[in-house]
């Protein structure tokens, strides 16, 4: 036989596969209609839900490092940082702060305690001043005191009843001096108490002032939490989504660095808010690492969010593609076989079971109309359903249908069709 004829041949078998190929397609195993369109069994199964999403991994366990809290700061500038990926021990310097603020505060609170302690020791000199002439004052009273009593009793068989009198007055009023002088020394005695305390809570609150510079001054230098490798992440520095570096300007409580544990890792993935209500905790997925895509690691759902965030929001960006809704959905990992790192682009493969058991019908075998849904068996009989559940491929039948029953698929619409002549399927 001739290589022409040889070809023809070959043309003619494959031709007549296609054909044989394109009949078996038309319809389920062996059941075809006449003139109708493929049917399809109604089965008995789970209803599972799958999807594809990226997301990014996050270390299980990490030791975090923030910007420092500082009284009256609210923006410090990096000075130095390591690089990422420096592997570092616990203790060691992994980033510094410029000091210059916070040193103009340290020499002012020092400035403040001198002062103070210069106050309080003047007041100090003062009350001395004032208490020695007191004392002096008392003593003089007391002096005149007994002068007066000497006065009296020797006067008492020599000289008049008038000088006499004269006397004891100045008994009287030697003691009556002698008692304001008292009280003056008492007065001046708790006048000096009280302002020596006040002196004393201003030099305290000035030393306060001061231990708190020196705290805030060895906070501008950050070391290590923990032995590690240190990871840079991408954040919201100052409000703006970045990377820590040299120069870069941060606010207290910012996320700058952390040193995460290299055995366990979590991925977080962002879902569409409908999507969402398809995935539930305990729900499994197969990760694929961006940078090994040839590896997979086993997952599960350990925490899903009850608000939606947007990109946007997220990132701090402002387009049109970020205004979309999402949920996040934490994915615990297993150990894996590749060295994976914070950060790193995932792709997941959601599988969740949202119902067990059930009897199962595409979408595609299904019409949509008011009231309800409706199938069409094999026969041509219309049956009308009650769907529960559904995936976007199948849904789950309560009613009107039993396990093995054979319907139609829903023939797609012609354009010569009037509008509202053909039967619309069900969606998801």
């Amino acid at each position: 036989m001739s290589e022409r004829s040889l070809r023809l041949v070959g043309l003619s078998v494959g031709l007549a596969a296609l054909v044989a190929l394109a009949g078996a397609c038309s319809s389920a195993p062996g059941e075809t209609g006449a003139g109708a369109g493929p049917v399809v069994r109604v089965t008995r199964g789970d209803l599972v839900y799958q999807s594809s999403t990226y997301g990014e991994l996050e270390a299980a366990v990490a030791h975090p490092i923030f910007a420092p809290d500082l009284r009256g700061i609210w923006q410090i500038t990096v000075e130095t940082v390591l690089t990422d990926g420096t592997e570092v021990k616990k203790g060691d310097t992994v980033l510094t702060f410029a000091r210059g603020t916070v040193d103009a505060v340290a020499r002012d609170r020092n400035t403040e305690l001198l002062v103070a302690e210069a106050s309080r020791r003047k007041v100090e000199a003062d009350y001395e001043d004032q208490r020695i002439a007191r004392s002096l004052n008392l003593k003089r009273a007391e002096l005149a005191v007994e002068l007066a009593r000497m006065n009296v009793v020797e006067g008492v068989n020599v000289v008049s009843r008038l000088e006499l009198e004269k006397a004891k007055v100045e008994l009287s009023r030697a003691e009556l001096a002698l008692s304001l002088a008292r009280k003056e020394v008492e007065v001046l005695e708790q006048k000096r108490t009280a302002a020596l305390e006040g002196e004393r809570i201003q030099v305290e609150a000035a030393r306060a002032k001061v231990a708190d510079s020196q705290t805030e001054l060895a906070k501008m230098v950050v070391v290590a939490p923990a032995d590690g490798v240190l990871y840079a992440p991408y954040t919201r520095l100052n409000w703006m989504m970045s990377k820590v570096a040299p120069g870069k300007v941060v606010s207290p409580g910012d996320k700058l660095l952390e040193i995460p544990q290299l055995d366990r890792f979590k991925a977080n993935i962002y879902v569409r808010q409908r999507e969402a209500a398809n995935i539930k905790v305990g729900d499994t997925a197969l990760v694929v690492p961006a940078m090994f895509p040839e590896a997979t690691v086993r997952g599960k759902v350990v925490t899903r969010d009850d608000f939606a965030t947007t990109r946007n929001e997220r990132t701090g960006t402002s387009t049109p593609a970020g205004t979309l809704k999402e949920l996040r959905v934490v994915l615990e990992l297993e150990p894996a076989a590749v060295p994976l790192r914070p950060g790193g682009t995932v792709r997941a493969e959601l599988h969740s079971v949202l119902a067990k058991d059930v009897l199962l019908v595409p979408l595609t075998a299904i019409t949509e109309v008011p009231g309800g849904h409706r199938v069409t068996r094999v026969d041509g009989t219309v049956v009308p359903i009650t769907l529960g559940q559904t995936s976007p491929t199948h849904a789950e039948v309560q009613s009107g249908l039993a396990e093995g029953d054979q319907v139609r698929l829903v023939e797609p619409a012609s354009p010569d069709d009037a509008p509202g002549a053909s039967p619309t399927p069900a969606r998801p």
